[in-house]
C-alpha cells in the first residue's frame, strides 16, 4: 500500500525483518519484533523513492488493487 502513494508520502521509517503478513495493506508487519531492524530513509543509501506506477489512482482504485492482489 504504502508503494501506491506518493514517495513524499511514504512512511520515513519503518521495520523489516517481520515474516508475519499484514492482511490489511499486502505487504510485512510494520511492528517492532526481537529479529526486526529499524530501517530510517532519511539516511544516506536508505531511500524510499521508488516507483510512482499507481500513485494518480484515486483511493477507491488502490483498495481495489490491493484487495485484487489477495487473490494471486
Amino acid at each position: 500500500m504504502e508503494l501506491l502513494k506518493p514517495s513524499e508520502e511514504r512512511l520515513k521509517s519503518f521495520y523489516v525483518g517481520s515474516r508475519e503478513l499484514d492482511p490489511v495493506n499486502v505487504g510485512l508487519m510494520n511492528e517492532e519484533t526481537e529479529n526486526s531492524t529499524l530501517l530510517d530513509t532519511t539516511l544516506l543509501g536508505n531511500s524510499n523513492w521508488g516507483h510512482d506506477y499507481g500513485t494518480q489512482l484515486t483511493e477507491q482504485e488502490k483498495q481495489a488493487l490491493v484487495e485484487y492482489m489477495k487473490t494471486l
